[in-house]
């Protein structure tokens, strides 16, 4: 068995036998930063009570103002009438508390981080 000219010896071998250069990890989404920082347990329960109240402070203001709707078409008349300004109404209400709701979280937060950096 020959040994090809170019073949120069136990370098070569250990450039053919090594792995190629692995490119960096990327984080996140198409290497963006969304992977880079890390949410606390009580910051990501936070974000999940602050859902759940939402959805359902939307579900029960439709419910509770449709209902009330229906309930005032049955003495008056009117049902579709009354039935779509109640749903209106408690959609109107239900957003009135969660905006308030928001904004008072959102300054208690900026308190918190105001409190921390002085």
């Amino acid at each position: 068995m020959s040994i090809p000219a170019h073949f120069e010896g136990a370098e070569d071998v250990a450039k053919l036998t090594t792995a190629p250069k692995r490119f960096p990890p990327r984080n996140g989404w198409y290497g963006s930063a969304a992977g880079t920082r890390s949410v606390s347990l009580d910051d990501s329960r936070a974000l999940a009570d602050s859902a759940w109240t939402i959805t359902s402070r939307i579900a029960a203001g439709l419910i509770l103002y449709t209902g009330l709707g229906w309930l005032l078409s049955l003495w008056i008349g009117h049902q579709a009438l009354l039935m779509a300004s109640g749903a209106m109404i408690g959609l109107t209400l239900s957003y009135v508390l969660i905006f308030g709701g928001l904004a008072k979280e959102n300054k208690r937060y900026m308190d918190l981080t105001n409190g921390k950096s002085s």
